[in-house]
């Protein structure tokens, strides 16, 4: 009895409606069918699988209409040309509690191309070759000479008006930095560092051989070596002193006493004369 009643519903009912007719990949097409069932029959329809060729946009929707329930599946496609796609069967339930299963049948979706083709693939004859705009060299050739040739002036103006000699710079005395304020505001390291390189240029005045450069050591060989009447052990004693502290930072008023005795130091190597030179040697 079922299933003559369910042979029965699929010959009453009509064919499947696609909504747009001819649409295009990736659109969101409607199929939509009205299976006949009396009134206050409810429709349970069964899920569409998705494959390569379309997908489900949301699940099947079934509500009442004229002559019975309708049927709406909403999917999108994603390959051109015709396509057969078998449809789920659907169980309608009776007011009386009755079941019926009415087959889905077979819609058929025509999917259309995004883009036209507009293009014609029936070969063409080539096209004649264009032709050659001839080219005359003389403009060029007149260019580029104009060019070396004002060149050539250019350079030799340039020659015999020579260099013009670089104006002489004034020469501004740079004043001693002021150790003390430095001192008072924090800066041990730096204040030793300058006042050994103030006791160190002093030492490459008088001995040129001893220059900033050398090791302290070194420095010292040679300035006893060329000036015996300076106070060398002080002086080795002082530089060692303040090499010290610009590593291992001192108390502020023991860095204050080895900067006045690097000062007074400073004052006796320029006021002592350098010794004099034998007549013989």
């Amino acid at each position: 009895m079922i299933a003559l009643l369910t042979l029965a519903l699929a010959a009453q009912g009509g064919g499947w409606t696609v909504r747009p007719a001819a649409p295009t990949v990736g659109d969101t097409v409607r199929l939509e069918r009205v299976v006949p069932a009396p009134p206050g029959a409810v429709g349970r329809p069964r899920p569409l699988e998705s494959d390569h060729l379309l997908e489900p946009l949301r699940a099947p929707d079934v509500a009442p209409a004229d002559g019975g329930l309708m049927v709406r599946y909403t999917v999108a496609f994603f390959a051109t040309g015709r396509h057969a796609v078998a449809m789920p069967a659907l169980e309608v339930v009776h007011p009386d509690g009755a079941i019926e299963l009415v087959l889905g049948d077979t819609v058929e979706v025509v999917v259309r191309r995004v883009v036209p083709d507009t293009l014609d693939a029936a070969p063409r004859d080539s096209r004649a070759p264009l032709a050659r705009i001839e080219r005359s060299p003389v403009p060029l050739a007149l260019a580029l000479g104009l060019s070396l040739t004002v060149l050539a002036l250019w350079v030799v103006a340039r020659y015999r008006r020579g260099r013009p000699a670089p104006a002489a710079q004034p020469s501004v005395p740079v004043p001693d930095p002021p150790l003390m304020r430095w001192l008072a505001v924090g800066e041990r390291r730096a204040v030793a560092t300058l006042a050994m390189d103030r006791l160190r240029a002093r030492i490459g005045a008088g001995v040129p051989q001893a220059s900033p450069g050398l090791a302290l050591a070194e420095c010292l060989a040679l300035a006893q070596a060329a000036r015996p009447d300076w106070p060398m052990r002080e002086l080795g004693e002082l530089l060692a002193a303040l090499e010290r502290a610009r590593f291992a930072p001192l108390a502020a008023d023991d860095l204050a006493e080895l900067i006045d005795r690097a000062d007074v130091l400073i004052e006796r190597l320029e006021a002592e004369p350098a010794p004099a030179t034998p007549a013989g040697a």
